[in-house]
């Protein structure tokens, strides 16, 4: 064997060493990934026992949860709260007159919203800045493919009116007025509670759930209703106590007139009271005085017939004598 050969043979050498070691490294590799496979086979097959269980829930619980009930409180939650639209924008030009409301729909595109629609309109500011429900609102027009022009369903307050002409901001449109839940509120403290609603109702809130308490819920849409029925009833009943006040006021004002006049009338028969009381004792003294100038008259008309009578008297006499006369002056001439 000449030189070259071992040379050969030695090099051959030198070549499988790492040859041996990439082998090994290889066979190691292919060791590694046989267990990793066979390891993901068997979560495999476990996985695919358990999608069902997952889909379905398992049969043996008495309350399994699973996507398919998942999905069905999903849609219930879904059902009952309707569509929703955020971040919509008030344009404000709000007329006390009309009532009318410009809001601005940017998402979704399209709204999908169409006249004859009742929404109910909440600001997104938080309840701590101001934020509050605004209203059921009807939606009259789709003014563009972005603005709708609204009007209230029911009657507006002199605030909700302020509140809507200084309106600015973001509005939040439901499809279904959310329903009172307990849910929303378990695990705020009282100060969240403090910030979130009226201070006479905190306390119901804060122990609902404790030492078997639970707040009444409430149906929101039905008491809106109500109270606006009831708002309505008490305006006209307002309207119309003013009116009868006003009248009361007119009765009043005329029973002063008509006061005054009889005041005035009564002095002024005082007066002519006074004038005739006057004008009786001057009549009465005349009737006195014609009373006793009658008097006076009636003895001198006595007095007269009285003379009247004696002198009947004399001059019957005389008549008699002057006839006994003549009757004897005739004897004498007749002897």
């Amino acid at each position: 064997m000449n030189i070259w050969n071992k040379v050969l043979l030695g090099l051959i050498a030198v070549m499988l060493l790492p040859l041996f070691y990439f082998s090994m490294v290889a066979l190691k590799t292919h060791e590694h990934w046989r267990t990793a496979a066979k390891k993901l086979e068997a979560k495999r097959d476990m996985l695919q026992k358990e999608i069902p269980i997952i889909k379905y829930g398992d049969p043996n619980r008495e309350d399994p949860e699973c996507l398919q009930s998942v999905g069905i409180e999903l849609h219930k939650y879904l059902v009952n709260r309707g569509r929703i639209w955020r971040k919509c924008v008030f344009q404000g030009g709000f007329d006390p007159k009309t009532n009318k409301v410009v809001v601005r729909v940017d998402k979704p595109a399209p709204h999908k919203i169409a006249a004859g629609m009742v929404v109910y309109a909440f600001d997104e500011a938080p309840a701590s800045q101001g934020g509050c429900f605004l209203g059921e609102f009807e939606v009259k027009d789709i003014i563009d493919k972005t603005q709708i022009g609204m009007v209230p369903t029911m009657r507006l307050s002199p605030q909700a009116k302020a509140r809507l002409v200084a309106g600015k901001g973001l509005w939040t449109l439901d499809e279904i007025l959310p329903q009172d839940a307990r849910d929303p509120f378990v695990g705020l403290t009282r100060e969240q509670l403090a910030a979130m609603i009226p201070a006479e109702v905190v306390d119901e809130y804060a122990n609902d759930g404790q030492d078997g308490k639970e707040r009444p819920l409430r149906d929101y849409h039905v008491l809106l209703k109500e109270f606006d029925r009831q708002e309505t009833i008490l305006i006209e009943e307002i309207a119309t106590a003013q009116r009868h006040l006003q009248q009361m006021v007119e009765a009043r004002d005329d029973a002063e007139r008509q006061k005054h006049f009889r005041q005035n009338e009564i002095v002024s028969l005082k007066t002519e009271l006074n004038r005739a009381k006057h004008e009786r004792k001057a009549a009465l003294a005349h009737q006195q005085s014609l009373t006793d100038e009658l008097a006076k008259l009636e003895a001198k008309m006595a007095q007269l017939v009285k003379d009247n009578q004696r002198i009947v008297q004399e001059i019957g006499k005389m008549q008699s004598e002057m006839i006994r006369q003549v009757d004897r002056r005739t004897a004498v001439v007749a002897q």
